[in-house]
Formats: structure tokens, C-alpha cells, sequence
């Protein structure tokens, strides 16, 4: 992920994206809403410093997931692409883009 203020590349940080047949897709959007710890009904786990993607939420960037059990998903993840196709962040990452995006930052998604 490449983060830019005022044309200007601030940062690149290392995500993983989603997995083969869970593809995260390829857009232009914006920042829709943001909550320090989600939860995904859908997964059963929490996303903190989530940021939906798409107004229904089915995609969003987020923290690496946890467990309701207290098991967090590994930093070894970021880099190789095993989402159900949101964009992941690590713990410290996640925390920088969270407090840095407002709702309606644009994203590119390519």
C-alpha cells in the first residue's frame, strides 16, 4: 500500500490481499466508514482499525484478524494474499492508515 498527501508518496507499507477466488477487486473508492474493532458475522472475527471499501462492507482495510478466543493472525501473512479480499495491514500499519484516512479518502484498489 502506497500512502500519498498532497500528490506526495508518505509511505509504503506491506499488505496481504485476498486469496485466489477471493480476489480483491480492483476499484477506485473511497473510505465509507471506519470502527476501531469490527466484527465480521460473516468470519466470525474481530478486524480492528477497520475502513469499509464499499458501502455494504464487504471490503475493507483492516489489522490482522482476531479470533474471539484472543488467537491474532501472524505478521508472516503480510506479503502473500490469504484475505477473503480485504486489504490487510499489520498492527502498528493499520493503526498509522487508520488515524491518517478520513471517510471519503479516495482508494485506488489496482
Amino acid at each position: 500500500m502506497s500512502i500519498f498527501q498532497d500528490g506526495k508518496l508518505i509511505d509504503s507499507l506491506l499488505v496481504s490481499s485476498g486469496k485466489k477466488g477471493m480476489n480483491t477487486p480492483k476499484m477506485d473508492t473511497k473510505i465509507y466508514n471506519k470502527f476501531p474493532r469490527a466484527f465480521s458475522k460473516a468470519y466470525g472475527l474481530f478486524m480492528p482499525n477497520w475502513m469499509a471499501l464499499v458501502p455494504d462492507g464487504k471490503y475493507g482495510i483492516h489489522e490482522l484478524p482476531e479470533w474471539p478466543g484472543g488467537y491474532k493472525e501472524g505478521e508472516a501473512h503480510l506479503g502473500i494474499p490469504v484475505s477473503h479480499g480485504c486489504v490487510r495491514l499489520g498492527v502498528g500499519s493499520a493503526k498509522q492508515v487508520y488515524d491518517f484516512a478520513e471517510i471519503g479518502t479516495p482508494v485506488i484498489i489496482y
